[in-house]
């Protein structure tokens, strides 16, 4: 009887999972290649269409050289541009899904309800879905590099649990290209990937006597190396001079606007989300937060802050930031409740809440295209 309840959960979950992905494929048939979109579609050197992998390597040595530092996320969408409309769609709705999921492995909580939540509350938390999820050039910088980035983390924080991590095979491999891309992607998230994989080595050294694993210096190092090609690029510096000089202390404060302006644009959702869950969980439960917990806290502030070192910031580049923040309350929900099984109701009557949010923001958006 109870498995038979339980296959009827998983059943109506799937379910609810294939409504989001149904409307989030919808959602990208929709939104058309565009502004950004245009150009990148072009080899950045010569202005004509792409052609093929070599118009793609020519155009990102243009841009590294003269417009910014982002060549992995731009390379890719260069790539999908160049696929054709239908092809990236399916691209972007299997990455998508793949975000959702990874957000539920870096939280520990990997059943059909939690990723159900997850991808629920990545649209609902999420108030400019159009720009950072369904435009290509956005998808591309957000999405995927959000992804990828998530994998990097939770390859190290998987080590801080209290048993020993199951090793993962050729790490030593794979390590490097990861942290290269995952430092070489945002320039928000990126350097704060960087600090966290170095917090979480000297917390195992430290104060839990580990010896560190060559894997975890190559992926240190690789992604500090990302982070170089993206913040030093001489693009942005030749992007940078054609802006007026205001002065140091003008400049500070025009970021620091930007950044709080940002952050309460698209931020503010997962922001009270997490701020609601650390306190019931904290508070409330008197429970101690883990210390994955506590590194993915750190990168979350540290994700958020470390965009007031760029001269523009957009909302959408909160994206990374609010999906950390997502993940820190799926992970502190999933804890409760193994304490806690009562409450499971609650966590039922939350997920439907985002879902019903997340359904209503997709068909709403959907409506709005289709009137403009």
């Amino acid at each position: 009887m109870k498995q038979e309840k339980t296959q009827r959960e998983n059943l109506i979950l799937i379910g609810g999972i294939l409504i989001l992905t149904g409307l989030i494929s919808y959602f990208h048939y929709k939104i058309p290649f565009m502004m950004d979109d245009m150009w990148y579609s072009t080899n950045l050197a010569t202005d004509k269409p792409l052609q093929n992998f070599g118009d793609i390597i020519e155009s990102q040595v243009w841009h590294f050289l003269h417009w910014g530092g982002r060549n992995i996320t731009h390379g890719i969408l260069q790539l999908t541009l160049m696929a054709g409309d239908t092809i990236a769609n399916i691209i972007n709705v299997i990455m998508t899904l793949l975000l959702g999921w990874l957000i539920c492995v870096l939280a520990g909580q990997k059943k059909p309800l939690w990723i159900f939540l997850s991808l629920s509350m990545m649209i609902a938390c999420n108030p400019n879905i159009r720009m950072s999820m369904f435009w290509q050039a956005g998808c591309a910088n957000y999405v995927y590099s959000t992804a990828w980035i998530l994998f990097f983390l939770w390859v190290y924080l998987r080590e801080t649990g209290e048993n020993e991590a199951r090793k993962l095979p050729l790490t030593i491999v794979w390590m490097f290209p990861l942290g290269l891309m995952t430092g070489w992607s945002n320039e928000n998230m990126g350097p704060a990937s960087f600090c966290i994989a170095i917090a979480v080595m000297i917390y195992l050294r430290k104060f839990r006597k580990r010896k560190l694993s060559a894997w975890m210096f190559t992926g240190a190092v690789s992604s500090l190396i990302g982070c170089g090609f993206v913040i030093l690029a001489p693009g942005n510096f030749a992007r940078s001079s054609t802006l007026p000089d205001v002065g140091i202390i003008q400049t500070l404060y025009e970021r620091l606007v930007n950044m709080l302006r940002a952050g309460g644009d698209f931020l503010f959702p997962s922001a009270i989300l997490l701020a609601l869950v650390l306190v019931i969980y904290v508070g409330i439960l008197k429970e101690k937060l883990k210390p994955c917990q506590w590194f993915l806290l750190a990168h979350a502030i540290l994700s958020y802050g470390a965009m007031m070192l760029s001269p523009h910031y957009p909302d959408r580049a909160t994206f990374g930031t609010m999906c950390v923040c997502i993940t820190l309350a799926i992970s502190m929900l999933g804890q409760a409740l193994t304490h806690k099984k009562e409450y499971n109701r609650y966590l039922i009557a939350l997920t439907v809440c985002f879902f019903l949010y997340a359904v209503w923001m997709l068909i709403y958006s959907i409506n709005t295209l289709s009137l403009s």
